[in-house]
């Protein structure tokens, strides 16, 4: 094992960053904020990589509406010729179920004989890789003990409903909103109609694949699966019980001590009847019996994760 701490003014991050592309076999990354710029940095070294048959994924945080959309579009575009690729946004902090900015800055490669984990300042931008004093430490090592305890992190990111795949219908929004953001950000946050366009991302959000089922989608899930056995309308205790055994079964990462709570919030906010402004009108009660729950038509041709 060997541990080093490094500044950009002793040795530039991205060096570091591009070797390890080069040579991994797997490739991981989590950070805050994801630039073009950066991609630039990197963009040899990935596509090397990518080329040799490694895989690389990378979550970046759409806090701030700093994460630009070049940098998106280049990445939905290689997905599209390189399928070793993935690429996932995690939403931000007023839609990720729990309330938090995301803001992580975790490199993570696997080679044949060597895991390296890099974990510090720098997030995907020239100036993070390349010019900016950043400060991280790097951990190589030949039997994993930090780089697992890193990876146990970037999964607690991963395997949450939060985290979406982007498309080219999701990004001409996101688009919209990052240019004003970027031209006045106060304006931005009570302009009516950028907030429009902002909730028509958000909604668009529910509808993309990620790597986790949402809370939303094991509902769908359990009440088709008792629909199956007959029952049209389903107690919210069924519901409790059957999704948290999903959850454990699929090992999914969820705050199980108010799992409940996020159970019967899921179901009042796309309840048929609500007024909610995600409301995208998934399930119905039953008008016979409080707490039975069954499909609108939205919820049986659901398609989103």
């Amino acid at each position: 094992m060997s541990i080093q701490i490094l500044s950009n003014l002793n040795y530039p991050i991205g060096n570091i960053i591009n070797q390890e592309l080069q040579n991994a076999q797997s490739a991981r990354i989590a950070i805050a904020f994801l630039k073009y710029s950066g991609i630039k940095v990197i963009e040899k070294s990935l596509n090397q990589c990518l080329d040799n048959n490694g895989s690389v994924e990378i979550i970046a945080g759409l806090d701030f509406k700093t994460t630009d959309p070049q940098s998106m579009h280049y990445l939905i575009q290689l997905q599209k010729s390189k399928p070793n690729l993935k690429f996932y946004c995690y939403g931000d902090k007023d839609v990720n179920k729990n309330n938090i900015v995301f803001h992580p800055k975790i490199y993570l490669f696997q080679g044949k004989r060597e895991t390296t984990g890099i974990v510090g300042s720098t997030n995907l931008t020239s100036g993070g890789l390349m010019t900016n004093f950043e400060a991280n430490v790097i951990f190589k090592e030949s039997k994993p003990l930090y780089f697992s305890q890193l990876e146990a992190i970037y999964n607690s990111v991963k395997f949450t409903d939060s985290v979406f795949s982007p498309d080219e219908e999701y990004l001409a929004g996101y688009s919209d909103v990052y240019k004003a953001f970027l031209h006045n950000e106060e304006k931005a946050t009570t302009d009516k109609s950028i907030q429009k366009v902002v909730n028509q991302i958000r909604k668009r959000e529910e509808f993309l694949p990620g790597p986790v089922p949402s809370i939303k989608g094991l509902i769908i899930q359990i009440i088709k699966e008792q629909q199956i056995k007959g029952i049209e309308f389903v107690p919210l205790q069924t519901i409790y019980e059957e999704v948290e055994r999903l959850v454990v079964e699929k090992n999914l990462v969820y705050k199980m001590d108010t799992f409940r709570n996020s159970i019967r919030g899921e179901l009042n906010t796309h309840e048929d009847n609500s007024n909610h402004p995600s409301n995208i009108h998934l399930f119905v009660r039953s008008n016979d019996e409080k707490g039975y729950y069954s499909l609108t038509d939205n919820g049986k041709n659901y398609q989103g994760r």
